[in-house]
Order: structure tokens, then sequence, then C-alpha cells
């Protein structure tokens, strides 16, 4: 199975995937398209955790909840990786793209996430 990864570039990029699930039905959407989708709401949502999402004090948006659905669904037809449906480094990269004053630390790891995503383009 291909595994995609994906970690948006800014918060603007991350809005601009979320969108997609404004526009078409989630099953039909390709996997890298939904896997976009996903990393995006784990950049933009980083608080959010995709086990338990359906539980009532989970904390999920009712609009992402169908999304985390769909991933589950998908995880569960082995139509995701683990990796995809835990999409740690973008939801790092999240908290880091909102740090003001970030350390040499967090500085490095970014950038090694950034050329991560260079290197699979």
């Amino acid at each position: 199975m291909n595994t995609h990864i994906f970690i948006p570039s800014s918060l603007r990029m991350a809005a601009q995937c979320l969108r997609v699930s404004w526009q078409s039905s989630l099953s039909d959407i390709s996997k890298r398209d939904f896997v976009r989708l996903w990393s995006s709401v784990a950049y933009l949502y980083p608080g959010l955790h995709p086990d338990g999402f359906d539980e009532t004090d989970s904390g999920w948006p009712t609009s992402l909840k169908r999304i985390a659905g769909e991933a589950w669904r998908r995880a569960e037809a082995c139509a995701l990786t683990d990796e995809e449906l835990y999409p740690s480094d973008a939801q790092w990269a999240g908290i880091y793209d909102r740090l003001t004053a970030p350390t040499k630390e967090e500085t490095a790891r970014r950038q090694k996430i950034a050329k991560q995503m260079l290197d699979i383009k």
C-alpha cells in the first residue's frame, strides 16, 4: 500500500485543504487528497485525537467528526496506514507554526519536517 504523507506549510494551506470536505463526498475523495485533508485537520486542530472522536466529551466539533469517521472507515478497511491515521508530524507542525518564540531545537525539527515534504515530492 502506498503511504501518503502530508504536512501543510501554513495555516492558509491547511484551511484550503479542509475546504475539500465541503465540496464533495468524503468517500469519493482519493486517498492522496483524503490524507491531505486529514493531515490538515491535525495541523489546524492539534488538540484533537483520532481515538474516541465520536464520544460526547471528545472535544471534536460536529463538523469535523464526519472526517474522523471517514478516516477510521478507511483505516479499518486497511486503506490508511497508522502513520496516515495518526499524522503526528502535521500535528506538531501546526503547533510549531503558532509559536511566537520557538527554540533552536523546535526550529530544527520543523525544518526537518519541511525537508521531508520536499523529499517526498
